[in-house]
């Protein structure tokens, strides 16, 4: 393992055995002998190598560090505090020293490029994208479990997205295979064995998550039509929204369907456009009151699942963070006409007192 290590890191950085011997003042059979595990370095030279390579020690000779739950929850407690704290730049480099501590907790830095991606507004930083770029493409090479190879091709696209690199994003996501119900076949499989907790199981996951996806299909479905059209898609958003109840199972899509919602009616309806803001600001209640995903009691048996999500049921921000976007989002332009409104000043003023509480 450790040998393997040494020439992977060594190539990866166009050195040649005869470069690496002279940088460490030995000779290139010595270098030889390590790749091909016939010896093992001293401290001090692998200390040097693992500077070199600018990666940890654990991760030069392979060490399996993975945290359990509770620490992965603590970790992410305590990443929140400090992204209240520190600077964007200050957040991320405490991201990107930390994470070297844990090279192959794959569920861990997941969640460390999620709680970077959701906390850096500007996400066409170079630094930030080489390494998010690096550690998600050795997710994907490596990784053995489905759910983090798919999150880690998520996070990869979103990067190159915001990096204005939609090529390589069709690249990646156009040959897709289209949904053929495959969930159908495996509910209704466990129902034959007699598993029915697993068979709702299956299709309550399913649907949840479908729910959330239209939810955001809709939206951006409705950036891209003529503005005569979007009438019709978000009456059926609102009818989503509340057949499933999504003010309280997943009140964060709310607040970004109703904010798309004020933005359209403020052109033309004052009133309805306050009262979708009313509506953020309940769903952000919603959402404070209970921070983390969760089900109800249509999605019942999804919570277990939930457990086992890549990237926790935590959100990737602080309730302060949440707060403060919300905040921002009111102080648009388009809802100028509406800033005089006593209706709209009670909600900033109710903003500012929520704050005090977090």
């Amino acid at each position: 393992m450790l040998g393997e290590n040494i020439y992977l890191q060594r190539t990866q950085i166009g050195m040649t055995q005869e470069n690496l011997s002279d940088y460490l003042h030995l000779t290139k059979t010595t270098i030889s002998k390590w790749e091909n595990n016939q010896a093992k370095p001293d401290i001090d030279y692998l200390i040097l190598m693992a500077n070199l390579f600018d990666i940890s020690l654990d991760d030069l000779v392979g060490y399996q560090k993975t945290l359990s739950d509770d620490q992965r929850n603590q970790l992410i407690k305590d990443l929140k505090i400090k992204a209240n704290v520190l600077s964007e730049r200050d957040f991320f480099q405490e991201v990107k020293e930390l994470s070297k501590q844990f090279p192959n907790d794959f569920k861990t830095l997941l969640i460390m490029i999620n709680m970077v991606l959701s906390n850096l507004t500007n996400l066409n930083d170079s630094e930030m994208k080489e390494w998010s770029l690096s550690t998600l493409n050795k997710i994907i090479s490596k990784t053995v479990v489905e759910s983090d190879l798919q999150t880690a091709i998520m996070f990869k696209t979103v990067v190159l997205f915001h990096n204005l690199e939609y090529d390589e994003v069709i690249n990646l996501y156009q040959n897709s295979p289209y949904k053929l119900g495959e969930e159908l076949l495996l509910a209704n499989s466990f129902f034959a064995k007699g598993d029915v907790y697993r068979a709702k199981q299956v299709l309550q996951v399913e649907i949840y998550q479908q729910i959330l996806l239209v939810c955001e299909y809709l939206l951006s479905l409705s950036t891209f039509e003529v503005e005569e059209n979007k009438g019709d898609i978000f009456e059926r958003l609102e009818h989503m929204i509340e057949a499933f109840q999504l003010n309280s199972l997943h009140p964060n899509t709310v607040i970004k369907c109703y904010y798309s919602l004020a933005c359209h009616y403020s052109k033309s309806d004052d009133d309805k456009a306050l009262g979708y803001l009313k509506q953020c600001f309940k769903s952000l209640k919603q959402l404070l009151q209970r921070f983390e995903l969760h089900g109800d009691t249509f999605f019942y048996t999804i919570d277990d699942w939930l457990e086992t999500i890549p990237t926790g049921i935590a959100p990737p921000t602080s309730q302060l963070q949440v707060i403060e976007r919300v905040e921002d989002l009111f102080q648009n332009s388009q809802f100028k006409e509406l800033s005089g409104r006593k209706e709209f000043q009670q909600m900033i003023q109710k903003l500012n007192d929520l704050k005090k509480d977090y």
